[in-house]
């Protein structure tokens, strides 16, 4: 009998889950982790081989399942959180990817079309309330900076044809990091 490793992918902030079935269908172990409770339901109730789990991605540690992750895939998520969150997740990150694991992100910087629309945010830096989003619009030079003290850059760019969505070609930052 064979035993074939299956890379473990935790995605942060799943939502409708496209991006977990996807990597499931591709080979990967995948826990998708949301904190739309009704979503979560539907999803772990259609997709047998995914795993979901409700809870907020910024409170991890006390999921004991969550050691030694091969992958962790942040789309559209760390601009939803505070600056205090992103700390606190990014320890998390550091504390539970294995060595060599890689770290994916995909987010808002302050490129992006969105930024300073909207009424500021008191306490954080480049966080705007718009159309009842909170979005903090993240440093792509600081968020390198700040990612080399534990991992090392494979790639890293803020442009366009990232996330093209109708007839929007707005910028984004993907950063693809290996844990030292």
């Amino acid at each position: 009998m064979h035993n074939f490793f299956k890379p473990k992918l935790v995605e942060l902030g799943c939502g409708n889950g496209r991006d977990s079935i996807y990597f499931a269908k591709n080979g990967l172990d995948v826990l998708g982790i949301d904190m739309c409770e009704n979503e979560i339901a539907l999803l772990a109730k259609n997709n047998p081989n995914v795993r979901f789990k409700c809870a907020d991605f910024t409170r991890l540690d006390f999921m004991q399942e969550l050691k030694d992750i091969d992958i962790i895939y942040s789309r559209f998520t760390l601009h939803s959180i505070t600056q205090e969150q992103e700390n606190r997740l990014f320890a998390w990150i550091v504390a539970n990817l294995k060595s060599n694991g890689l770290f994916c992100i995909e987010a808002r910087g302050l490129k992006n079309s969105l930024y300073k629309k909207g009424k500021p945010v008191s306490g954080e830096k480049n966080a705007f309330i718009y159309n009842s989003h909170f979005r903090r619009f993240l440093d792509f030079e600081m968020l390198c900076e700040n990612l080399k003290s534990h991992f090392k850059i494979l790639y890293a760019k803020e442009e366009k044809n990232f996330a093209p969505y109708k007839d929007e070609n707005d910028y984004f930052i993907r950063i693809i990091a290996r844990k030292n």
